[in-house]
């Protein structure tokens, strides 16, 4: 199930994404160096997280609704636009002046470049409603044609700033902007005559805020989840310890790809399905497959880690070393529950997965509380682990409930499982080759 040509596509998709993110981000390592690293990781991360509040589930509900009656795409895509548009200007307002009271108060003097960071809101969010439209239509070649294009840019970008040699974060900020306003631009080309032939109607505006409301807790459920260490780090450390976090996460991440196609794909697959033995059969077979391949990545992974570092990086990042093999190990697990939180979503079940990020953020507060202080960044990423393993028990039990299984039928490594998880890589291997030959 998970070697299906769609799951394959995205796949390659996210590995080509993951090729342009590692060389964005050496390069961006080696020329700011820790420190301002951990300044730019500053201005990004509440603008960031701002832009992610700001679509307000939305992005959910549209490709749920376009999989429902694609014959209304149109309208669709002028709805998602304008009400994209109208929460974007609110949360910009917002940050506008909630950023001086977020930065930490020994780097005031971001404040300028944090704020105009800003304009990444209205981007992004303008971004992922259009995205979500081809999400929902389940189109992969422009999907994922899109996807990959704001990495392209940034990659494009960033290597001319390497070539000049600019390298103060104030490039930087530029580079990551204008990437995602040319992302857009070509979003709204393809989407045009959508744009020009949809119906606007309140009613429908009204419908996809109302609707997202569930989504909308998800969305903060998880945005905090991923981001609260990041917060944390950036916050309670000074900007060095957070460059230094921010590459130790980024080569955790590595493995990043696996759950990201195989969620992308899963919530499609499941928004589309309306036979609910399938829709279960979707959800155990995909998480127990995807299991498999992510704790198998994230122990190479972490293997791999103290190797990959100094060489990468620069020895002024070796303290990212340990940091980020128990970050590897920790979203081995997170793919897998993410993986799981998209098909439940996909079947309109997003509360289990805001009780899972709930309880994982709420250990991992808690964890960094009694680690963060006496063992710096390797005790965050531990209690990053500690919320992982969290999350993802508490995921389980809740689609078991739902589905009125025991949480044994998620068990990755019975030996059913890997029969079949053995026969589908060889009957891949098998297709592949003829394609060849």
């Amino acid at each position: 199930m998970i070697f299906s040509k769609a799951n394959i596509g995205t796949f390659s998709t996210s590995l080509l994404i993951q090729a342009c993110g590692a060389a964005t981000g050496i390069l961006t390592a080696r020329l700011l160096g820790p420190v301002a690293r951990g300044e730019l990781a500053t201005v990004i991360l509440w603008p960031t997280v701002l832009s992610n509040l700001g679509l307000m589930g939305c992005n959910w509900v549209l490709a749920r609704e376009v999989a429902r009656d694609p014959g209304r795409e149109s309208d669709w895509v002028a709805v998602g636009v304008a009400v994209g548009l109208a929460t974007a200007v609110l949360y910009l307002l917002v940050g506008y002046f909630l950023l001086p009271l977020l930065l930490p108060s020994d780097r005031g003097y971001l404040l300028f470049l944090a704020r105009l960071c800003l304009l990444l809101i209205p981007f992004d969010i303008c971004n992922q409603v259009l995205l979500a439209v081809e999400h929902g239509r389940m189109r992969w070649r422009r999907y994922n044609l899109l996807r990959l294009s704001f990495f392209l840019f940034y990659l494009i970008l960033v290597a001319g700033i390497a070539v000049t040699r600019r390298d103060q974060v104030r490039w930087f900020v530029s580079a990551f902007l204008a990437s995602q306003l040319l992302a857009l631009l070509l979003r709204i080309w393809i989407q045009r005559k959508s744009l020009f032939a949809g119906n606007l109607q309140f009613d429908r505006c009204r419908h996809l805020l109302r609707a997202g409301i569930p989504y909308f807790g998800a969305t903060i459920s998880n945005l905090f989840s991923l981001q609260l260490d990041t917060i944390l780090v950036v916050s309670l450390l000074n900007a060095e310890a957070a460059g230094i976090y921010v590459v130790a996460a980024a080569l955790a991440n590595g493995q990043s790809s696996i759950g990201e196609a195989l969620g992308i794909t899963s919530f499609a697959a499941l928004s589309n399905e309306r036979n609910t033995g399938s829709q279960e059969k979707i959800i155990i077979e995909t998480f127990r497959q995807s299991a498999l391949v992510s704790c198998a990545v994230g122990l190479v992974l972490s293997c791999m880690i103290p190797f990959l570092v100094v060489p990468l990086f620069g020895f002024q990042f070796s303290g990212a070393v340990w940091p980020a093999v128990v970050l590897a190990l920790a979203a081995s697990l997170a793919g897998s529950t993410n993986i799981l939180n998209q098909g439940l979503r996909g079947v309109g079940r997003p509360q289990a997965g805001l009780v899972s990020q709930l309880i994982g953020t709420g250990v991992l507060a808690l964890a960094a509380l009694f680690f963060l202080g006496p063992f710096g960044l390797i005790g965050m990423a531990f209690a990053v682990l500690m919320s992982a393993v969290a999350q993802l028990f508490v995921l389980i039990a809740a689609a078991a409930n739902w589905l009125g299984i025991s949480p044994l039928e998620f068990w990755p490594f019975a030996p059913g499982n890997l029969r079949l998880f053995f026969r589908q890589v060889a009957a891949l291997r098998l297709r592949y080759s003829r394609l060849i030959a």
